[in-house]
């Protein structure tokens, strides 16, 4: 299993449970030494089956070199992110780009280029959205379009790939990770500000959304191929009056 995005969050508890349960796992991240301290961090716990690579997704030809390092593979978990907070009146050309690369290019460009070893192993690619694939916040116009198009991504997937692949795409809600604040105090405060959204009255704790990824690359979800799961605490349920 190749997981992008896995020195932290939700990617790390992804890569955490993988070898629980008995997986060899490819964590990646953009900084080579924040990649050698989750590989060591993890064998710590697991031993030798995790290994780790180092590419910076927003160039095409990092996530092709990342995909030859990575070899066939069964499962492609396309969860590296980038988000800011602009509105659409500050919002300029290079941030629509360098958003769009890491969040919808990097994922077409990996499942391109692991295309072969997918079909060969009938393998699953699952990619993690946001509850921004279908909802509107102020200030995110370029990171909803991003992950609104990791939707039609997948479904396009699940059509054109079948039977040998099958694709998943999963939409968390508010996630206590520190994509929430720079300090552990604005975490907290986001956090609870974030609550208030969800049916649950609560943020996600990462491994909640792990275990969807992981039940979607899994065989226990065989039978399951196109489809958006929303993992979200209830936010895209509705409203209550």
């Amino acid at each position: 299993v190749l997981v992008t995005g896995s020195t932290r969050g939700i990617g790390a508890a992804t890569v955490d449970l993988l070898l629980a349960r008995g997986a060899q796992v490819i964590l990646h991240g953009r900084q080579a030494g924040a990649v050698a301290a989750a590989v060591e961090a993890h064998r710590a716990r697991h031993g030798s089956r995790v290994a780790g690579e180092a590419a910076d997704l927003a160039d095409r030809a990092a996530c092709r070199r990342l995909a030859e390092r990575a070899g066939p593979i069964d499962v492609l978990i396309n969860n590296a992110a980038i988000y800011e907070e602009r509105d659409i009146e500050t919002s300029d050309e290079p941030f629509w780009d360098a958003t769009f690369a890491v969040n919808l290019t990097a994922p077409w460009t990996l499942a391109q280029s692991l295309l072969p070893g997918l079909r060969a192993r009938r393998g699953v690619i699952v990619t993690v959205a946001s509850d921004a694939a279908t909802l509107g916040y102020t200030g995110s116009s370029v990171y909803c379009a991003s992950k609104g198009g990791l939707g039609g991504f997948t479904r396009a997937l699940a059509v054109e790939l079948a039977p040998e692949i099958r694709a998943l795409c999963i939409c968390p809600g508010p996630v206590a990770t520190d994509m929430m604040g720079a300090t552990p105090e604005a975490r907290a405060a986001n956090a609870q500000a974030w609550s208030a959204w969800t049916m649950l009255g609560r943020a996600a704790d990462p491994t909640e959304i792990a275990a969807a990824i992981v039940h979607a690359a899994s065989p226990t979800a065989s039978f399951a191929t196109g489809s958006v799961i929303a993992v979200d605490g209830g936010v895209t349920a509705g409203r209550r009056p």
